[in-house]
């Protein structure tokens, strides 16, 4: 299974990045200004958290397995819309077709969490994690330099066979994990999932509004940085492709020795430890945006992703009722991501107006208020290790 697992992961790392290091430039390159990629980019945010809560509560009745091949169908839908399209238009249904794949992370990780002993999450999420960060790697430098040598067309038709070969693994090799038999949708509770995401357990609180203050931080900055470089300082896709590479590769050779420590010596620790060092990489960014400054920074960038992603998925993951653990994760994933729905359009319009040291600037000192806020608010369920 934790091959199956490994090798979906894999994949999955490859096409996303792939599409990543390209598609903000391609955007522009049709005409689109900063402040419409961002609208893009929250267009993406909303199909995902328009259906994710829904998608956990048909989840957790019906199983996981068939989602998650919807899921790598729908990928494969938006590398075409992408290949095909000339105008905003396609663009368009692209970013709906990603969005609502996206829509599927929790129903992904639930199958991860079904398949591992409690004690292993961090473990076994930084594992799948390293599978998809070193693809990933590939991924980025081959992005860019195919769409600067042969068109952005070339890069979106790799997408497309890596995600049918995904979707053929998925279809063929992933059991079902779901424990006991399945059981009818219920209706009202699938209708009503959007809705009670918005208020959140009373015990995970302090985790719930952490979280959202990193998806408004990181929002309205760092996710536009690909856009932000090319439109403001000529960046080109190759370029893009080897900063992006030198974080991926940090994150796919940090990430297993990450997340034992996360275990060990507990994940809201890392989580604090990853917004400082994230906050330096920024200012790095601020401070000079010269190639080789900003691929220093994202070194740095990939460290502290590293200390993230596991903590925040496995975090989670041991704190809700594993019964219902796919909706409890899609209502997670759905109030953070509402939380910073607008980030991405206000991050576009600042750029717009005063440049890159606006947006990322805004999102340093958001950060660091959310240092404080985790290491205040967020508590560990179990002890953790003092040596």
């Amino acid at each position: 299974m934790l091959s199956t697992l490994s090798a979906v992961s894999a994949l999955r790392g490859l096409r996303d990045s792939l599409r990543f290091v390209v598609w903000q430039p391609f955007a522009i390159s049709l005409g689109l200004d900063m402040g419409q990629v961002g609208g893009l980019e929250s267009l993406m945010d909303m199909t995902r958290l328009a259906l994710e809560p829904a998608l956990g509560v048909v989840s957790d009745a019906r199983g996981r397995r068939n989602l998650v091949v919807l899921r790598e169908a729908l990928i494969v839908g938006a590398g075409v819309a992408l290949l095909l399209a000339h105008s905003w238009h396609l663009l368009f249904l692209s970013c709906l077709l990603v969005g609502a794949s996206m829509a599927f992370y929790s129903v992904w990780n639930t199958v991860i969490a079904e398949s591992t002993a409690g004690s292993s999450l961090g473990f076994i999420y930084s594992l799948t994690s390293s599978f998809y960060t070193g693809a990933g790697l590939v991924g980025t430098i081959a992005a860019g330099y195919v769409a600067d040598a042969y068109g952005f067309g070339w890069a979106y038709v790799a997408v497309i066979a890596v995600g049918v070969l995904s979707l053929g693994i998925v279809v063929l090799r992933l059991p079902e994990t779901m424990a006991g038999e399945k059981r009818r949708v219920d209706l009202t509770r699938t209708v009503a999932a959007p809705f009670k995401a918005l208020i959140p357990p009373r015990e995970l609180v302090g985790f719930y509004i952490a979280m959202a203050l990193d998806s408004v931080a990181f929002g309205v900055g760092l996710r536009l940085l690909n856009g932000m470089l090319a439109e403001g300082y000529g960046y080109t896709p190759l370029m893009i492709g080897l900063y992006s590479a030198v974080m991926t590769a940090t994150m796919a050779l940090s990430q297993v020795p990450v997340g034992r420590l996360a275990d060990r010596f507990g994940y809201r620790n890392c989580l604090f430890l990853s917004q400082v060092m994230a906050s330096l990489t920024l200012g790095m960014m601020v401070y000079s945006k010269t190639f080789e400054w900003v691929l220093a920074a994202n070194l740095v960038l990939g460290l502290a992703t590293a200390f993230w992603v596991p903590s925040e998925q496995a975090w989670i993951a041991e704190n809700v009722d594993p019964t219902e653990r796919a909706q409890s994760l899609g209502s997670y994933s759905t109030f953070r991501g509402l939380a910073g729905l607008p980030a991405p359009i206000v991050g576009g319009i600042l750029f717009d107006a005063y440049g890159f040291n606006v947006p990322i600037a805004l999102n340093i000192v958001l950060a660091l208020v959310d240092a404080a806020v985790i290491l205040i608010l967020v508590r560990e369920k179990r002890p953790v290790s003092s040596s």
